[in-house]
């Protein structure tokens, strides 16, 4: 049997999975390929994840941050709708720890409503054009 569309793609793990049981990923690295959904800035947007959550309490986006050092693409509304394919380390939503794995400050509206739920740390960032 062939790979599912998700993982041929290059990815490793759906968003689903990452936030249906988050402790299971947190400080991994996994390589998510899903559509861009809300964008809050040139590092900051949310991963969507495909088909019905595996949990009853999953949540289908995934907060996803691009550190500031690094040659990394910005997102921007050319992104929006379209799939990306992002490698990072997932990590808790606690904002002193990704402030400083980032290098930048978050909005408070970021803080809030992300707070305590799976962050994707980007490693890389790359839009995928169909």
């Amino acid at each position: 049997p062939s790979a599912p569309e998700w993982m041929a793609a290059g990815a490793t793990n759906r968003v689903a999975q990452i936030t249906a049981a988050p402790n299971a990923f947190i400080a991994k690295t996994v390589t998510v390929v899903a559509e861009v959904d809300d964008l809050y800035g040139p590092r900051a947007f949310t991963l969507v994840g495909e088909g019905p959550p595996p949990a009853k309490d999953a949540r289908k986006d995934l907060l996803t941050l691009v550190p500031k050092v690094g040659g990394f693409p910005n997102v921007d509304a050319q992104w929006k709708d379209g799939k990306a394919r992002v490698t990072g380390v997932v990590q808790r939503m606690v904002v002193k720890n990704i402030e400083r794995e980032t290098g930048w400050e978050l909005p408070a509206s970021l803080k809030s409503r992300f707070a305590g739920r799976p962050v994707l740390i980007a490693r890389s960032v790359e839009r995928l054009v169909k």
